[in-house]
């Protein structure tokens, strides 16, 4: 696990430094750069799954472009909607491509609970409801968790401000707006060295703060991408996030409480969520959040979460970066 050690070991840059490794991992290999993520997702279907299933993760990710695309360019106050229901498609071709066994009859598995519905709204009060994930894997939202890693105790709720605050790309903006102190420490430089059999992985926060360095892992020479793997599981349950630039993904170590933590992924996916259902359930209450003092946040959100989102989700099924064409030189 991550820790300032008592003397620092030094040892040799390991060669052929693996893209992405820090969140998006499986072994080394190039980063992926394209202008089009739904036709990566389904050339991901293509290589991956057989003929059956393939049909059916491309009828989601198709369904999904749709809805994409119809949020491109409607009135404002339907775009959470559309952007729900495209990320709902994309999740389970997501699952599928995982070879996860989806059912046909799949449910949301996240809900916008009855006491959300108080007579005067308090945003900082809003929750959402996650089930507990079921046998035959029809809970949607437990299932891209559990992909993402998510460890924690369902069914469980979250405030969706605190969905909010671990959404890296609108943290600034977050921080701002409600007045939070900020809980993302920026990773200058990632550095995995290998000496005498071991592998550790050093992150260079600051120009004066001491680098923090992982336990070192024993790796024989083939064994190294193994090695690397480990250490990418220990930083990723120590709490990391990403946001992608037009100089590649940037790198954040996140400082909060294990109870309140959540993948950066599945909390977008749950505030798109909440937003969408209010807006197509009780549309009076959208209208008060985008009038009220947090109305910057969730635009910021919305402007925001359509290239995040489906560049991560792609970046996570592929095991390494997945950038657009003018992020490729990092």
């Amino acid at each position: 696990m991550p820790g300032r050690p008592r003397k620092s070991l030094q040892g040799d840059l390991v060669a052929n430094e693996p893209s992405g490794f820090r969140l998006f991992y499986d072994r080394r290999k190039p980063r992926v750069v394209t202008a089009d993520p739904w036709a990566f997702l389904s050339h991901l279907a293509a290589t991956r799954l057989d003929k059956r299933h393939e049909d059916i993760a491309n009828a989601y990710i198709a369904q999904g472009n749709d809805f994409f695309e119809a949020a491109q360019n409607p009135r404002f106050h339907s775009r959470p909607l559309l952007y729900y229901y495209a990320f709902l498609n994309v999740v389970k071709a997501a699952l599928l491509i995982r070879k996860l066994p989806l059912p046909p009859l799949a449910r949301h598995g996240i809900s916008d609970p009855r006491a959300n519905s108080r007579q005067r709204l308090r945003f900082a009060g809003q929750t959402v409801s996650i089930q507990r994930a079921a046998a035959d894997h029809s809970e949607i939202f437990p299932e891209l968790l559990r992909m993402l890693g998510y460890r924690g105790t369902l069914p469980r709720s979250f405030r969706v401000v605190d969905l909010l605050r671990v959404v890296p790309s609108i943290h600034r903006t977050f921080t701002q707006v409600m007045a939070s102190p900020p809980i993302f420490a920026p990773v200058r430089r990632f550095e995995l060295r290998y000496r005498r059999g071991s592998v550790w992985l050093r992150m260079r926060m600051t120009r004066t703060a001491k680098d923090v360095r992982t336990a070192p892992v024993r790796a024989q020479t083939r064994g190294i991408d193994n090695a690397i793997a480990a250490i990418a599981r220990d930083v990723r349950e120590c709490g990391i996030a990403a946001v992608l630039t037009m100089r590649g993904y940037h790198f954040y170590l996140v400082d909060t409480p294990p109870g309140l933590f959540m993948p950066h992924l599945a909390a977008m996916y749950g505030a798109i969520f909440y937003l969408g259902s209010i807006t197509r359930y009780k549309p009076d209450v959208f209208d008060k959040i985008i009038s009220g003092k947090q109305s910057w946040v969730v635009e910021e959100f919305l402007a925001s979460l359509p290239t995040q989102f489906l560049y991560g989700l792609a970046s996570e099924l592929a095991g390494v970066d997945v950038v657009r064409p003018y992020a490729a030189a990092s």
